[in-house]
């Protein structure tokens, strides 16, 4: 039983060795790589405020929910700016402007209730709002 065993381990070196070897031709190195995308918010120099108001919102807010879309176009008029207040008359005409169901849909007032819930948006003066550190996870 003990050569057996012997030989069954001889036989799984040997796999390991043609592995090895396959890799190294096929790949050109010993192991395969995995893909590294990391996941999580991007970085505010991968965010263009450049675009128009519509371009942005439909690149950035599409398929996202409410409070999301909220907090992006809060981003978009204060160019991710976290000192900076926008009020809240501004962003709702500007949520107006993009009322197509495939950009905005219909204004709530729930969302930047739900947005401030999360931590991504903050107002410290009545009727004005303003983000967060954390509004890139909206994203």
């Amino acid at each position: 039983m003990n050569q057996n065993l012997a030989q069954i381990i001889h036989r799984i070196d040997n796999l390991e060795n043609r592995v090895e070897t396959l890799e190294k031709t096929s790949f050109g190195t010993g192991a395969v790589k995995k893909s590294q995308k990391t996941k999580g918010p991007p970085s505010t120099k991968d965010i263009n405020f450049s675009l128009n108001e519509r371009a942005f919102v439909k690149r950035y807010a599409s398929n996202k929910s409410g409070p999301r879309k909220f907090t992006i176009v809060l981003a978009y008029l204060a160019h991710g700016n976290v000192d900076e207040n926008v009020g809240f008359g501004e962003i709702e005409k500007c949520w107006n402007k993009m009322s197509a169901k495939n950009l905005l849909g219909k204004f709530n007032r729930f969302y930047p209730n739900e947005a401030k819930t999360r931590g991504w948006v903050d107002s410290k003066k009545h009727g004005s709002y303003n983000l967060t550190n954390e509004w890139k996870n909206a994203l």
